[in-house]
């Protein structure tokens, strides 16, 4: 299932769209139907354009909205697999270890993610989650509170600025337009439970509405024990009908979290649910607080809008792993204003983001399971031991950008942005004694980004596009400070990469279906690349420059009724390569980029009659390199899920669910964990899983 070999070619374009043919047998009869029965759909709007809320079919890049309730009904949301698996171009790989947030990659941004995302701007409500350098963790959002997601599937640097492959922006459910509403959601998966309760008031102008979430059990793998709870508050109001505020506050609390670690090739064929002995050895796990609040305005001047936000948090983590242990407090704070402007055949969009980031890390020895315990670095009885780093990162990045638009005919849009962005990097290092290695001169990564666009309205309900749009990554501050020397400070090497991006497209919606498709390719220059090194530093990630890859992509969608059933398929196709990376005499050029599916195809059945839903979906990926000589694959998987919800005849809504996943029970490898030492490069994903939930409310 898994195994070290030469390279052989994975699924081919051509193999790639026969499946998701196959997968979509009774779409066809859907076009023939009479066009005076069909409901034709509007077009989606958006607002990760960072312009108002616009149709999709008017702007020239790849964008998506889910209605995650719509899209994928009676789902657990037990993680963003489920709620954004339809997603041409994106690709999520659940490690399934309570640790570790989900690997999210657009298009191969992303893909390098060691833990938390690399690579994608994540928002909520438009309040950005990535931080000033570029990380984002997403265990403190509560997927319940989520009402829908905008995804800009491209380079986003000319709006977005830093670390900004793609977009993802999770919109909370509102509160209700009157009156009020509660709910009580509870699941149950082999030794995993979840309750959530909500609720939500409408007071005239002012909408309220909180959720709180409780989360516990043990994965799938052994040594995978977790708690934590949510909360999240939300107060929405609306001033004299032309202004508006919105104010969110969110608190974490995760007091354990076990980490189970990689698994080796024979390992996981001998036993997927084993976790890494070492892990447990060294009690390797996590335990987590976080607190986020957030305020936005906006106000409507009729040609003018304008908009200010700004945000402030805190997260504390003690993250013992195998190779030290880490204690991390973090300060976030930041703020964005954005005026827009229209006026007859012209728009305008001008704004500027701050975002600011102060780490106080300290590493040290793990002296869990140490026997002897070396007096100079593990002294006494504790697991920790010497400390080996003390300190202080900050972080600051500033970024202004300008939008504009231009229709000179009824159908055709040009748009055009650029953004100037500069991320400061400053580190005190407490435990040098040599002033000038206590304070070394701070490290300043700065892009200008420009993008251009042009879109051609097809139809009412259909566009093409073409862009030309780039992208800039600065490493963040756990790569800088990881450095393969073992000296404090900031990697004084490692180079920001940079990305220029070609792409055209096709989307709309025809007698109730709807198509989005794309073709891309996308030159990179000093991409950034984890490695780890053996011995006590085995599992812990460093990072290098590569000299160029190149990725050839292609992404189609398409979903629709077929009579009674409802049926959806996406498909991704990415060539992912080195076009220079030489390491010391060794020469990767030609090879794959590890960590990237070559093919992945998601297609989904459902059919919703008056007793309530039943649903069938399959995951297909193709085999993903693990290491940068392609020496070593996690082999394609094909997985199939399904469940069943009932519709309740009550005063209120009641709708329990039962599922199945990985209905075959295979053997499959959720995530790879790319250039691992000794071979520790899978990361498996559970069997045959059964689950029950309840979910229930006012109407």
């Amino acid at each position: 299932m898994l195994r070290t070999a030469n390279y052989t070619a994975p699924m081919s374009l051509r193999q790639a769209g026969l499946l998701a043919i196959l997968a979509l047998p009774a779409v066809r009869p859907a076009l023939a139907q009479d066009p005076d029965s069909v409901v034709i759909l509007g077009g989606v709007r958006v607002t990760v354009s960072r312009d108002a809320a616009r149709s999709t079919f008017d702007l020239p890049y790849a964008l998506s909205r889910l209605s995650l309730d719509s899209t994928r009904a009676a789902t657990r949301r037990a993680s963003l697999t489920e709620v954004l698996l339809f997603v041409p171009g994106v690709t999520i790989s659940n490690r399934y270890n309570p640790t570790q947030d989900p690997r999210l990659a657009i298009r191969g941004f992303g893909a390098r993610s060691a833990f938390g995302i690399r690579g994608v701007r994540v928002l909520r409500d438009g309040i950005p989650l990535t931080i000033a350098d570029g990380q984002t963790a997403v265990d403190f959002l509560d997927l319940e509170s989520l009402g829908a997601a905008e995804l800009f599937r491209g380079s986003a640097s000319a709006l977005y600025g830093n670390s900004s492959g793609g977009v993802v922006d999770f919109r909370t459910t509102p509160p209700p337009e009157e009156g009020g509403r509660v709910g009580l959601n509870g699941w149950y998966s082999g030794e995993i439970s979840r309750v959530s309760l909500s609720g939500g008031r409408r007071l005239g102008g002012l909408g309220l509405q909180g959720i709180i979430t409780r989360n516990g059990g043990e994965g799938p793998r052994d040594y995978s024990t977790f708690e934590s709870t949510n909360v999240m508050g939300d107060a929405r109001w609306e001033a004299l009908g032309d202004t508006h505020f919105q104010f969110t506050t969110s608190f974490y609390d995760a007091p354990e979290a076990e980490n189970p670690g990689a698994l080796t090739a024979a390992e996981m064929e001998t036993d997927p649910t084993l976790p890494d002995s070492n892990n447990i050895l060294k009690k390797a796990g996590k335990v987590v607080s976080q607190a986020m609040f957030s305020l936005q305005a906006a106000h409507d001047f009729g040609a003018v809008e304008l908009l200010a936000s700004g945000q402030l948090g805190a997260r504390d983590l003690e993250n013992p792993q195998s190779f030290a242990i880490i204690d991390l407090d973090r300060v976030t704070n930041g703020g964005s204003v954005r005026a827009l402007y229209t006026r007859g055949v012209f728009r305008l969009a001008v704004g500027a983001d701050l975002l600011n980031q102060i780490d106080d890390r300290q590493n040290y020895t793990n002296c869990a399971g140490t026997n002897p315990r070396p007096p100079a670095t593990c002294p006494g009885t504790e697991d920790r031991g010497s400390q080996t780093v003390n300190q202080e990162e900050r972080v600051t990045g500033l970024g202004a950008y300008v939008r504009g638009e231009f229709v000179p005919m009824d159908r055709l849009t040009i748009t055009g942005a650029v953004r100037n962005d500069r991320t400061r990097f400053e580190v005190t290092d407490r435990r040098a004694t040599d002033p000038a290695l206590a304070e070394p001169p701070p490290r300043t990564m700065s892009a200008v980004s420009p993008m251009v666009g042009v879109n051609w309205r097809i139809g009412a309900l259909s566009s093409a596009y073409a862009t030309i749009s780039t992208s800039f990554e600065t490493p963040t501050t756990t790569e800088l400070a990881n450095s393969p020397t073992g000296v404090g400070g900031l990697n004084p090497d490692l180079k920001p990469q940079r990305g220029v991006s070609y792409e055209v497209g096709l989307k709309g919606a025809y007698s109730a279906i709807t198509y989005d498709a794309a073709i891309y390719t996308i030159i990179t220059e000093d991409e950034l690349i984890p490695f780890q090194v053996p011995g006590a530093a085995a599992g812990r990630q460093f990072f290098r420059n590569a000299g160029q890859t190149s990725r050839h992509g292609a992404e189609v969608g398409v979903s629709g009724p077929a009579g009674p059933v409802s049926l959806g398929v996406s498909a991704t196709w990415l060539r992912y390569v080195y076009d220079d990376f030489v390491v010391a005499g060794t020469s990767f050029n030609d090879n794959r980029v590890p960590g990237v599916a070559p093919v992945t195809v998601n297609a989904f059945a459902s059919v919703s009659p008056k007793w309530g839903t039943a649903a069938l979906e399959l995951m297909h990926a193709g085999r993903v390199a693990a290491n940068n000589a392609n020496t070593a694959w996690a082999d394609s998987y094909q997985i199939l899920n399904a469940r069943v919800a009932f519709k309740v005849p009550t005063s209120f809504s009641m709708e329990p669910v039962v599922g199945v996943e990985n209905i075959f029970d295979k053997t499959w490898a959720s995530n790879v964990v790319v250039n691992a030492a000794g071979g520790r490069f899978y990361e498996p994903g559970p069997g045959r899983t059964f689950f029950v939930g309840l979910r229930m409310g006012t109407k």
